[in-house]
């Protein structure tokens, strides 16, 4: 029989409270973190004008959020994915929240060892209790954030922090392509996490009922065609990889209803 990776239901997702989902949470991502390779690390590129070209989600994502230098930013559920060390290499001032402990050690050693600790502050956090004050943030940064979070009372929060005319974009799994959701749970693939825990792709109702909280919010799909390149590793640099996404761009364009299928959201809001 083929066995989910999933340490709880998606239907009981909803039904635990805050501080089961981030102990659960937390279990989760610092196991990830303590076999993490810090020599790896060493290697990551910390230029965000590449991280930002890397992929069209990326670029259009970062192209929202403008000029990150002298910006005071909120990295959200920053897991190990080294993006306030990127974000504070290009100027900013980054405040990193998640609720796993060990992970945010492992970020904050990484900034240090990048040269700039004194612009990132790691701080164990859920994004639904935020200890900031009002006001705080120019600019909010998520990278697979809103899908593990209680939407609503995150959208209250990121509302209240962010200062007026303030920005904020996130990137999160579409949840509408069944054949996704599929292989998501059940199949093997490279770079797959081996659990999963409040992991609940968003549903477009979903970045409605957030984006209703702000003055103003959009939201596009990306990956649909371009995901055959995933069996064949393609290089970021292949012409293939890159005709991939022309092909998505140019069918999202003639049929926009086709991006609630694709692989990935970016949803940007502006208070």
């Amino acid at each position: 029989m083929i066995k989910s990776n999933r340490r709880i239901a998606r239907s009981d997702i909803d039904t635990l409270d805050l501080e089961t989902r981030v102990q659960l949470e937390a279990q989760i991502t610092d196991a990830r973190s303590e076999v993490i390779d810090f020599e790896r690390f060493q290697q990551i590129d910390t230029d965000l004008a590449h991280y930002a070209a890397s992929t069209p989600w990326w670029t259009y994502l970062f192209n929202f959020l403008g000029p990150v230098a002298g910006k005071t930013i909120l990295d959200v559920a920053c897991g190990y994915s080294m993006t306030p060390v990127i974000l504070a290499s290009a100027g900013a001032t980054v405040h990193a929240i998640d609720v796993a402990p060990k992970t945010v050690a492992t970020v904050q050693q990484f900034a240090q060892y990048k040269g700039v600790g004194k612009r990132v502050f790691a701080r164990v956090s859920p994004a639904e209790e935020l200890a900031y004050a009002d006001e705080t943030f120019d600019l909010i940064f998520g990278g697979a954030a809103l899908h593990h979070l209680q939407l609503e009372r995150a959208a209250v929060e990121f509302r209240r922090v962010l200062k007026p005319g303030g920005r904020a974009a996130f990137q999160d799994p579409l949840g509408h392509n069944l054949l996704l959701e599929f292989a998501r749970d059940y199949l093997p693939y490279k770079d797959k996490h081996p659990v999963k825990g409040t992991d609940r792709p968003l549903q477009v109702s979903d970045i409605e009922t957030f984006g209703r909280y702000f003055a103003s919010y959009t939201w596009r799909g990306f990956d649909l065609v371009a995901m055959a390149r995933k069996p064949f590793h393609l290089k970021k640099q292949s012409p293939v990889r890159k005709a991939l996404y022309g092909i998505d761009n140019a069918l999202f364009t003639m049929a926009p209803f086709l991006q609630r299928y694709a692989r990935f959201a970016v949803t940007c809001v502006t208070k």
